[in-house]
Order: C-alpha cells, then structure tokens, then sequence
C-alpha cells in the first residue's frame, strides 16, 4: 500500500513536472514569436524609411527634369517655330541675320505675351503654334497660287477667301508635312511640361511687365526700328519683299502705311477751292473724252468687269495653236479699245472694281488697304449714283455668294437699286464649277428684254468664269503654247480666255440688233495667277530682275466700249481703272460730276496713274519717290485732297463734288 501511494504520488510529481515543462516551452515559444515579429515590424520600417528617402530623392530629380524640360520649351519653342513658319513659306535661307534677329525678337514678344495672359504655356504655346503653322501654310499656298503674300487686307476678306479656296489643288510637300509635325511635338512638348506664373499677383505682374516691353518695343519700331533698319516693302513685288524680310517682321511694317492722315494742304477750305476751280474753269472747257458730234444718250448702259480677263502678250511674245482673243481684236467699229491699268495682279479684284465705279485710285489710298471693307460705310458716290440721278434703274450681278467683298452693304451704298447675286443663276451653264460668261450674258439680255422700252438701264456684272487657280480636273484645254512645255496652268488660262472671246461675240451680235441704244463697256479685273516660269519666260529673266516700267505690264488688261450706234474709234495705248467711268459718262452724252470732270483734266496730263508709278503725257514713266519734284505734282495734290475728302471725309465731305442733282 505504502508502496502505491509513492508511485501514486510519484505520478503526481511527474505529471505536474511535465505540464510545468510544457508550460515552460509554450511561454518560451510564444517569446520568441514576439521576438521575431518585432525583429520583422524593424525590418519592415527600415525598408520603408528607405523607401520614402529614395521616392523623394526621385520625385525630386523628376520635379527638377519637369521644370528644365518646361523652361527649355518655353524658352526655344519661339524660335523653333520661326524655323518652321519659314521653312514652310521656304523663305528661311532668304533672310538675313539682322532681320531674322528683329523677326525672332517679334515671335519672342508676341509668345511671352500670351503666356504672360494665359498664365501657363499649356494654354497659349499650342494655341500659337496652331495659329502661326496655319497662316505659316496659308501664306505657301496664297504665294504658289497667287504670286503674292498674305497682307492685311487679305485678312478683312478671309470669308471671301474661303468661298474659292476649294477651286485649287494643294500639295502638300514633306517640307510642308515635317512642319506641322514639329509643330505638333512643340505643342505636346508645351502640355507634357506645362510652366506656369503661380498666384494672381505675380500673374498680374508678369502681364504688366510683358505688356510695357510691348509697348515700348513698339514705340522703338514704329518710331526708329523701321528707318534705322532699312525696312520696306516693294509693293511692286511684295512677295520679294515678304521673302526677304520675313513674314511677321513685313506683317508689322505693313502696319505703319495703314494710315488716315489728310494729305498736305488738306482742309474742307481747300477741297471747296478745288471744286470752284472745276466749277468755274473747268467746266468752261470742252470735255477731252467727248470729242464726238453724237448726241445719242445709250438706253442700256452695261459694264461688265470680266474675272482675270487679260492679253498676256501684252509682256513679252509667245506662240499658240489657237488664237484666244481673236473676236476681240476684230472690233474696229463704233468702239475705244486699249490698255486698262488695273491697281492689283491675280486677286484682291474689288479694289479693281472699286477703282472703276469711284473714279478713286488705289494709288491715292492707303498701301493695302481694301476699300469695300474699311472706307465704304457710307454714301459710296461715284458712276452708279451719277447714272440713277440721270434716270437710270441700277442693277449690280454677280454669280458668287452676295457677302463676297462685302458687296451686298456697298453696292447699297452705292446706289445700285438690286443686286442680284448666286442665286439668280441657278439655272445658268456652268465651266468648271463657275457660271460661265455667256450665263451672265443671258441674264443681261433677259433684263433688257423684260424691261419697258425706253426705260434706262445701268447693269454691272462681276462674271467669274476665269477665276483661279487654273488646275480643274475635267476641263480639257484648248489652247496650247508652242514656245514652252509644261505649263498647264497657262494652258487652261488661255482656253478659258477663248471661250471668254466667243461668248464677247455672242453678246455684241445680240446688241447689234437691239432698236434701243447700247453701250457695252467690258474689261478685265486682273491678270491671272498662272505659273511664275510663264511670265519670267516671256520677261526673259527673273521676276525679280525686271524693271518697274516693264513689271507694271502685269497690271495691264484689255477694255472695250462698244455701241450699237455711230461712235468715233479709237485705240488707247494706256490709261488708269480709275478715269475709265468718267470717259464713260463723257461718251455716252450724260451729264459728269465734278470729280468726274477734274478726272478728264488730270487724265491729260498723266494719263496712267498707279501705285508703282505714273505715265506723264508724254510717255515719261516715274516713281512715287519724289513726285513732288514733278510738273504732275500740282494736280496730284488736288486729286490726292479731293479723293481724300471722298473717301475719309464723313460728315465734312463736300458733297456736291462728287454727285450731282437727280433729275425731276
């Protein structure tokens, strides 16, 4: 028993010995549980702390790339895109290192100014690099199709603009390509790596520094920058000018010719002392362009402005298979045919057409300048008002959009009564997409045709089946040069010119048996924008070469008058857009204004005035550059002060010059 009780007791001992061991290694396993997570949760915050250190180590090396990235694109996208504007107008190895200097000092004003408003590059870098890769690719295209650039007055007539560009054919060349693909990149550049003027006040003082360095950059061009850096532009030759200059550095000059102010001597005083002159001497005199015995007053009086009517044989001679103006030449009775000098060459046609309808030569207004948009917001006098005060209904027509050139707010103010615009001629024949000549014609006979009889009609007509450019897909040319290859454009210029010629033909023949008396006078707006190889072939060397007497027989077109009744003949070597109304209504035996009548004196004694230069009486050509020296000056002065006052003098115009009383 004894012995039971030790072993029971033994087992005791053991038992609790064992559950004190277990108990000992549990507490010793949980320890080292604790032991090693801890060891853990140390090295987890190491790691982590390394982490953080070598995030902002990199963020910090990323924030500064970002910001040397954002400043090295703020700071060489504007002469970048200076490279590329040139590049793609193909004028950057033209120009020299003075004015690529004053032309990257511009692009550097102009783009830190739009910063300085936008407050960061993301915004007005793109918006700039758009903008100027557009005009960049306007200009190469204007150039190409035109021969001439982009100017100011170009821009007032953008919606006409963009009723015909879709009549050319654009190429787009890998120089073309390459520009507006860098111009892309410096735009993402600019949105990637963004730099931006923090708070409104140093945004508000970074526009107020931008600005005064505008402005007092500004004041330097306009006041010295010019003279001291010879800038000029040829306006004979623009485009050459343009190239050598640059387009932004032109773009600004041609700022500073944009001017109102009166010329020397003007007053209100002198414009009435001008018009008692013509009232009280000139009108004593016998009118030089009504020469005739003729008493006959025309019933139907139509002029027709022909779109790019021209003889290009007129500057040098070359060979056809065809002739293209042979109807033309034919006319030797009852008619004046000649020489028109026209103020533009291949577009800008309303200035042409202002030139006739006014009597106010582009020579005389600001460099340019585009009339119908700036000078025309009032009472327009000149040959529409001077034949509805003589009883004539006026009709303008032209197959085109009525806003083009502004026309539906200045034929108004000329005093045409209707104006009948594209859609009047829905119904007529078409070539290559425009109304033809004879469609215009057939409009014309159809009003003389409903009319009463005996009622006096005016009808102007603007056609446009010669526009540009010259490379419609369809229409199968004609004519064709003997003397040169390649020239398609040219080719497709004359072919239309012909059919200009055969529909010429088949409105005089109508006329021809018209009972009522008939006048017809028709000319062309401008020559044509064809190939520059054309016209230096026939000059015989380079455009830029030749001469200013010679270059300015690129202005000349062909001008007839022609009635169904006994007129004297006559053939005119030359004579200005501008007098060509006034020998009108001299002709046809109506009563001129006094504008009119001063014109009939100025054009004896220069009869070709234009803005490259004049013709004197005798066949002497000069320059504008010290035409105060000359024997013409006085009656140019005259002109200048009364145009002026037509033109610019708003309330203070002196009426009764310029219009004369409507009849009872």
């Amino acid at each position: 028993m004894r012995t039971g009780v030790l072993i029971h007791n033994c087992g005791d001992e053991c038992l609790l010995f064992f559950q004190r061991k277990v108990e000992r290694m549990l507490k010793e396993e949980r320890t080292g549980e604790v032991n090693d997570r801890n060891g853990q949760l140390e090295g987890h915050a190491e790691i982590q702390k390394s982490d953080i250190i070598n995030g902002a180590e990199t963020k910090h090396k990323g924030s500064v790339f970002r910001t040397t990235a954002g400043c090295l694109v703020l700071a060489l996208t504007p002469a970048a895109v200076y490279m590329i504007f040139e590049g793609i107008t193909g004028n950057l190895g033209v120009i020299s290192i003075r004015y690529t200097l004053l032309n990257l000092a511009a692009y550097y004003l102009i783009y830190i100014l739009l910063f300085a408003v936008a407050g960061t590059t993301r915004i007005a870098y793109p918006l700039l690099n758009t903008i100027m890769t557009a005009i960049a690719l306007a200009e190469h295209f204007v150039v190409e199709f035109r021969g001439r650039p982009i100017m100011l007055g170009d821009v007032m007539a953008l919606r006409t603009a963009m009723t015909v560009s879709g009549n050319y054919h654009y190429v787009f060349t890998a120089v073309l390509i390459i520009g507006i693909m860098m111009s892309l990149l410096l735009s993402g550049l600019a949105v990637l790596w963004p730099v931006r003027v923090a708070g409104w006040k140093y945004h508000g003082g970074a526009f107020v520094a931008a600005a005064a360095v505008t402005l007092i950059s500004g004041w330097w061009f306009y006041g010295k920058g010019i003279a001291e850096n010879s800038i000029e532009i040829n306006m004979w030759d623009p485009a050459n000018s343009y190239r050598e200059n640059g387009y932004v550095l032109s773009t600004l000059y041609a700022f500073s010719y944009i001017s109102t102010e009166p010329p020397e001597g003007y007053s209100v005083k002198e414009v009435q002392n001008i018009g008692r002159t013509i009232s009280d001497e000139y009108r004593n005199d016998e009118y030089f362009w009504n020469s005739s015995d003729s008493d006959v007053v025309p019933v139907n009086m139509i002029c027709i402005m022909n779109e790019s009517f021209a003889d290009l044989s007129v500057i040098g001679d070359f060979q056809t298979d065809k002739p293209y103006l042979e109807n033309y030449y034919e006319l030797s009775d009852n008619c004046i045919k000649g020489n028109l000098y026209m103020p533009v060459f291949g577009a800008m046609t309303c200035n042409s057409e202002y030139e006739f309808l006014t009597g106010n030569a582009m020579s005389f207004a600001p460099p340019g300048s585009v009339p119908y948009q700036v000078y025309a917001n009032q009472t327009v006098y000149g040959l529409p008002l001077t034949l509805k005060n003589q009883g004539y209904r006026t009709v303008a027509m032209h197959p085109y959009p009525a806003q083009n050139w502004n026309r539906n707010q200045v034929f108004a103010q000329m005093g045409f009564d209707e104006f009948l615009a594209e859609e009047y001629f829905d119904d007529s024949p078409r070539i290559r997409g425009y109304v033809s000549d004879r469609g215009t014609y057939d409009k014309i006979i159809g009003l003389t045709e409903e009319k009463e009889p005996g009622e006096r009609l005016f009808i102007f007509d603007v056609t446009m089946q010669n526009h540009g450019g010259y490379t419609a897909e369809g229409y199968e040319s004609q004519v064709h040069l003997e003397d040169f290859d390649d020239m398609p454009k040219t080719e497709q210029y004359l072919s239309l010119i012909r059919e200009s010629d055969e529909a010429l033909k088949y409105l005089l023949d109508y006329y021809e048996e018209c009972e009522e008396p008939t006048m017809i006078v028709m000319f062309g707006d401008h020559q044509p924008g064809i190939e520059e190889e054309f016209y230096e072939a026939v000059y015989g060397m380079p455009l830029y070469e030749v001469s200013s007497e010679d270059y300015i027989r690129r202005y000349i077109t062909p001008f007839l008058v022609w009635t169904n009744y006994d007129m004297p003949s006559e053939t005119i070597e030359g004579m200005s857009a501008a007098y060509l109304s006034s020998m009108v209504v001299e002709r046809a035996n109506l009563e001129p204004t006094d504008f009119q009548v001063f014109l009939d004196k100025m054009y004896q004694q220069a009869p070709v005035i234009h803005p490259l230069g004049y013709y004197s009486a005798d066949g002497i050509w000069s320059d504008w550059i010290d035409w105060k020296e000359k024997k013409e000056y006085p009656i140019f002065k005259n002109y200048y002060i009364l145009q002026y006052n037509n033109m610019m003098g708003k309330k203070r115009r002196v009426d009764d010059i310029f219009r004369i009383a409507p009849v009872s």
